[in-house]
């Protein structure tokens, strides 16, 4: 039994108690003063009565019929008239008439009609006496009545104060409620802290569970940022900020061959030509830092470019990826102008080489590429050849007719991919899109033709026809299905609420779809995220993070978001076998993740020698080229 009930129970005893009390003694008080009341009436009228009988005494006839008369104007039982000898002279007696009064409430509370009783004389001489008394039955019905009326008049009383108890009650146990969803939430590994009621004992609680709230994040943020340490440290030049050259070639590998981004771009090369000179001439310590400060330009300078990669290949060498990119001209134009502007400029000799690239690519083949293009810096003007020309494949006009004819035609399509837990259990199936175009007859990926919608404003359609395909799909199969969630599905207010209707409309299946959320989404938006979540943890879906990376040491930040689990980026689990510092930092995110309560996946494994090796550091699944 709840709380909330038994407090109701013992509310109720007690106003009923109180009620029962409080009636029984106004009850016994009215009875009392009826009783009283009967017996100063019939005091009063016995002696009024004998005094009258006293001038006629001796005239039976006219005592018959003052008797008569008194019998009849009032409600009495008997009256007898008494000689003085104690002989019953006259009398007048009326069968007594059942009051509409329940019997039980007569035998609890007996009305005693005490009788009145004067003497009748003459002078000093006495005549005889009078003895009435009244009818009792008009007090049982005074009485009963007003026990009923008491009996409203409680019951009202009871209901209000029953109302305002309920009002009360609610109010004094909101805080419980409270602690009952800080405690769920701490059981799904959701750490929230709430502010503290002022009920004592409910203040106590709710502070001991924040306590632990807090201190298990302060743990989360603390290994999160040692993590990130381990990882900066590992994988980020200390002069330049950039990556380093391994961590850039893995980084550009998995950007290129990544089916859900743009599916072509450019891949830049920087070049100081004369480093050597420049230590000999203003030594190591200043090259390092004019070198920082042409990174730092480099940075300012693409800026406006979203998704762009930064490593340093070698000391003297930079590349830079751009996804999304084509006009190579210009952009080496606009960075070759920004590293004039570097303080000691003139000392620097650089060379640039730009190639562009399409999805699939071979990196070393991009960057040999770039090497045999590699060309010096004149003056203001650069002037180069762009290996690797690209042209767009589809004109704006034509893009929109694919995606319209594909709307129209249902042509989008899922493509199917595993993801094993241990001992190679299914977890999900992830399903990318495909557009099998009739238009251009391609089979185009996301990557391809998700920009281009976000160009058209398309986006929100393709994506609830991509969901409409995943729920249809879901009940043919019955496997739960993973898909791929932009920043539309997640930030923009109308097209949540319409994937919520699609998915209310098919509840059994809808419990088992998987939602990849973007990292850059996910915390750089993270109100518009946190109300997603929000708003879909009814209908029994999962959310994650998927391609986690650039921002591991924010990871604790969703800890109160109750997601499900965390993808990690292909970046992250490449080489894990021959690199002990990955290993460390691949167990340490198993370890936050599990402390928050999230499955912990690796995408992109293509060595199936390390998927033993990636369970045995702790993560829950795996999923890539090496995962069947």
């Amino acid at each position: 039994m709840s709380l909330v009930k038994r407090l109701w129970i013992v509310i109720g005893l007690i106003i009923l108690a109180a009620v029962f009390s409080a009636g029984i003694i106004n009850i016994h008080s009215a009875q009392h003063y009826l009783e009283n009341e009967l017996r100063v009436k019939n005091l009063d009228t016995a002696t009024a009565l004998a005094l009258t009988l006293s001038q006629s005494a001796s005239d039976a006839v006219t005592v018959e019929l003052l008797l008569s008369s008194q019998f009849d104007l009032g409600h009495y039982q008997r009256i007898e008239y008494l000689g003085p000898d104690g002989r019953l002279m006259a009398h007048r007696e009326r069968a007594t008439q059942p009051p509409a009064v329940p019997a039980w409430f007569m035998q609890l509370f007996p009305i005693a009609s005490e009788p009145g009783t004067a003497v009748i004389q003459s002078g000093w001489t006495q005549l005889g006496s009078i003895q009435l008394r009244s009818d009792p039955s008009f007090a049982y019905d005074s009485l009963w009545h007003s026990a009923l009326e008491l009996a409203e008049l409680f019951l009202l009383g009871g209901l209000l104060v029953g109302a305002l108890g309920m009002v009360y009650i609610r109010r004094v146990l909101q805080p419980l409620q409270r602690v009952v969803e800080q405690a769920e939430a701490l059981a799904e590994r959701r750490y929230l802290e709430i502010p503290p009621p002022r009920t004592r004992e409910f203040r106590l609680i709710i502070e001991a569970m924040n306590r632990l709230a807090h201190r298990t994040k302060v743990l989360l943020d603390d290994e999160a940022t040692r993590l990130y340490k381990l990882k900066t440290e590992h994988e980020v030049d200390a002069h330049t900020g950039f990556m380093v050259g391994e961590v850039f070639r893995r980084n550009a590998t998995d950007e290129i061959e990544r089916e859900s981004t743009n599916p072509q771009g450019l891949l830049l090369l920087v070049r100081i030509v004369n480093l050597e000179e420049l230590n000999r001439e203003i030594g190591r310590q200043q090259a390092d830092r004019l070198i920082g400060l042409m990174a730092q330009q480099m940075r300012r300078a693409l800026q406006a470019h979203t998704g762009a990669h930064y490593g340093r290949l070698s000391a003297a060498e930079f590349g830079i990826l751009l996804p999304g990119q084509g006009d190579s001209a210009a952009v080496l134009q606009q960075l070759h102008a920004s590293l004039l502007q570097v303080e000691h400029s003139n000392l620097l000799q650089l060379s640039y080489a730009a190639t562009c690239y399409e999805v699939h690519s071979d990196l070393f083949e991009l960057l040999s590429a770039c090497e045999q293009s590699m060309a010096p810096a004149d003056a203001e003007r650069l002037t180069l050849p762009v290996s690797g020309g690209m042209q767009p494949s589809h004109s704006a006009r034509e893009w929109e007719q694919i995606l319209q004819v594909a709307l129209h035609k249902h042509e989008f399509q899922l493509a199917l991919y595993p993801v094993r837990g241990r001992n190679n259990s299914y977890l999900h199936t992830e399903a990318p899109a495909r557009l099998h175009s009739s238009v251009c007859g391609e089979t185009l990926v996301a990557g391809a033709f998700l920009p281009w919608a976000r160009r058209q404003g398309l986006v929100g359609q393709v994506d609830l026809e991509i969901l409409a395909q995943t729920l249809a799909t879901v009940e043919r199969h019955g496997h739960d299905i993973c898909i791929n969630l932009g920043y539309e599905s997640v930030c923009d207010e109308g097209l949540v609420q319409r994937i919520i209707a699609m998915m209310e409309q098919s509840k059994t299946q809808a419990a088992q779809l998987w939602f990849d959320v973007g990292e850059e989404i996910a915390f750089e938006h993270p109100q518009a995220f946190a109300c997603f979540c929000e708003r879909l943890r009814p209908l029994g879906c999962k959310i994650g993070i998927e391609h986690l990376d650039h921002h591991v040491g924010h990871l604790a930040r969703l800890h109160g978001l109750g997601l499900h689990y965390i993808k990690l980026s292909r970046t992250l689990v490449q080489d894990v076998g021959r690199e002990e510092t990955a290993q460390a930092l691949l167990r340490g995110l198993c370890t936050i993740g599990h402390t928050m309560g999230l499955l912990v996946i690796a995408e992109g494994v293509s060595q199936s020698d390390d998927v033993p090796l990636l369970f045995e550091l702790g993560l829950d699944g795996v999923t890539g080229s090496a995962v069947v």
